[in-house]
């Protein structure tokens, strides 16, 4: 963390520092959250802090033990399972809102990207997690952009940050098989929203997103007992 922020919105800026050092494990599953630290730390007063703290906690990345303070919300199975299963009921529907609706030469962007990101990987990469995260923000980032429904891009948004606090602790950057199978569903989507296939492409998200929480299920076991 730096030692001073942004005075003008101080709130928004302590959110944005603690959530990024949540999502990158600085501040790691179950730690215990020194409100009065993070006040020294950040150079501010504890009222902005606790509305920052607030925030996260309602959107699940902490969570209060009576008596004891407040902690990084643990990492588990059934909450990995569960964010999975919201974004296999939203994330279909948004991407079939969303097929007619974004431009030609938006799609041949994406297009370009997957291609880019293809031949990026080798059996030598170690880059896989930094792929995955392109490619989620720039197709799924894309069809939320263009779904026409803010509160849905904003639920779907946070499901998504929050599986990639998993995919972090995971390190799927080791995993070349994991990166190119992601690689071929997120391509799979592209084509049927490419041929204006709004059916087409929220099966294809669907079969994706069930692919992905069978994979990411496994390798987050896996890590857990290493």
């Amino acid at each position: 963390m730096g030692s001073k922020i942004n005075r003008v919105n101080l709130t928004e800026e302590i959110y944005r520092i603690v959530k990024e050092d949540i999502l990158t494990h600085k501040l790691k599953s179950g730690e215990k959250i020194n409100i009065d630290q993070l006040a020294r730390a950040l150079e501010v007063s504890n009222i902005p802090i606790r509305e920052a703290l607030s925030r996260l906690q309602s959107e699940g990345y902490l969570n209060v033990i009576p008596f004891k303070g407040m902690f990084v919300n643990m990492m588990s199975v059934k909450e990995l399972d569960e964010l999975f299963e919201i974004r296999l009921q939203l994330e279909p529907l948004a991407v079939e809102k969303a097929a007619l609706l974004i431009p030609e030469d938006i799609l041949e962007q994406l297009q370009e990207t997957m291609d880019a990101l293809q031949t990026q990987q080798s059996p030598r990469s170690t880059n896989g997690l930094g792929t995955i995260k392109e490619m989620n923000m720039s197709l799924h980032g894309t069809i939320l952009a263009y779904c026409e429904n803010t509160n849905l891009q904003n639920l779907v948004r946070g499901y998504i940050e929050q599986i990639q606090r998993y995919l972090t602790y995971i390190q799927l950057n080791l995993d070349i098989n994991t990166t190119n199978e992601e690689w071929s569903e997120h391509n799979a989507i592209l084509q049927k929203l490419k041929q204006r296939d709004p059916k087409g492409a929220s099966d294809a998200m669907s079969q994706h997103i069930s692919n992905s929480r069978k994979r990411t299920n496994a390798h987050f076991m896996k890590a857990g007992s290493n």
